[in-house]
């Protein structure tokens, strides 16, 4: 890790800074002294954002060209900002591509001061990786879901404004810790004993760690080399879904129950979640988009040039990432 003294002092705005990642990497620039702009939507949920007086917030909706002031005497941006979970493929794409554009435009006549921008894409944007065969920067890009194409897209717009603008797309696979909802519910569902399968077919994932990808999204901020502006980041490792359940049930004093549900059924299930979640305000959780990528066999990418150039290395494997992540789910009364 480079000498994050170099960021004492910085401005720093933060798009999406009350989210799951935002809302660490926030608390990470506080603690190493910077002045953050959080930028948030109206309807944010506020309860993980940083309180301290270092941390300026800024209401604005980026798919509608808000003119976002605090651009102007930034040192540093990263755009965490994006959707998630979405009804419709029009929405991931305002969410994920749109609002891209509209902010590198702000950026591109605005951030003259900006020494970084860090795009924060997905695996998701390249689609899923052959068994056995990690993803690399090399290979096409092929998202199979409305959210990788809309990622995809995304980082199209970067990449567009390379010439004028200094950003780095990264792209996580997973991403587990404290605070996170989507992991935390099969976290949950194996806090009662039951490891629950898409099939009998073993599947492979990488995953990484919120406080290292935090790191890493600021040694990349940090640090210039002129060989690559697009890296995968993950723990370097790939696991099975089998691992990250075995690695969970050492935290949990239950006895495991394996079950093997057919993707027939699981497919039944996401069309009949998805159809109710139309009569309700908010997008499912578990859909058509979502079981597209269950049903693959692995999602698994190398990390090693983003290792090697930025002379990364991970803190945290599977077991010690997950042992703190349950403690405090349990400590924070979501899991009993």
């Amino acid at each position: 890790m480079k000498n994050t003294s170099l960021l004492e002092n910085s401005t720093v705005v933060v798009t999406g800074a009350s989210g799951f990642i935002g809302s660490h990497l926030v608390d990470y620039l506080v603690e190493h002294g910077c002045i953050v702009h959080a930028v948030i939507r109206e309807t944010s949920d506020r309860r993980w954002l940083n309180k301290s007086g270092q941390v300026k917030i800024h209401i604005a909706n980026l798919e509608e060209r808000p003119l976002l002031s605090c651009i102007e005497k930034a040192d540093y941006l990263f755009h965490c900002s994006g959707v998630t979970k979405a009804k419709t493929r029009k929405k991931y794409i305002l969410g994920n591509s749109y609002s891209c554009e509209n902010l590198y435009e702000r950026c591109a006549v605005a951030g003259h001061n900006l020494k970084k921008i860090i795009h924060l894409s997905s695996l998701a944007a390249t689609g899923p990786s052959s068994q056995y065969t990690p993803v690399d920067e090399k290979n096409l890009c092929k998202p199979i879901t409305y959210y990788g194409e809309s990622k995809l897209l995304g980082e199209e717009v970067a990449v567009k404004y390379f010439s004028s603008l200094p950003i780095v797309i990264l792209r996580p696979p997973v991403v587990y810790g404290p605070r996170e909802l989507s992991f935390f519910v099969y976290l949950k569902t194996l806090s009662k004993g039951w490891n629950i399968k898409v099939g009998r077919l073993s599947r492979e994932l990488s995953l990484i760690y919120v406080s290292d990808l935090i790191r890493a999204m600021i040694q990349a901020a940090l640090y210039h080399p002129q060989s690559q502006r697009i890296y995968f980041v993950t723990d370097g490792e790939s696991y099975t879904w089998d691992n990250v359940a075995e690695s969970a049930m050492k935290n949990f004093d239950v006895n495991i129950k394996n079950v093997a549900l057919p993707e027939m059924l699981l497919s039944f299930l996401a069309n009949a979640i998805e159809a109710l979640a139309w009569f309700s305000s908010e997008p499912a959780l578990f859909d058509r988009q979502r079981m597209i990528d269950l049903r693959q066999i692995s999602w698994v990418a190398s990390s090693r040039a983003f290792f090697e150039a930025h002379t990364f290395e991970p803190k945290y494997n599977l077991e010690q990432g997950l042992k703190e992540t349950i403690q405090w789910y349990k400590n924070n009364k979501w899991l009993q």
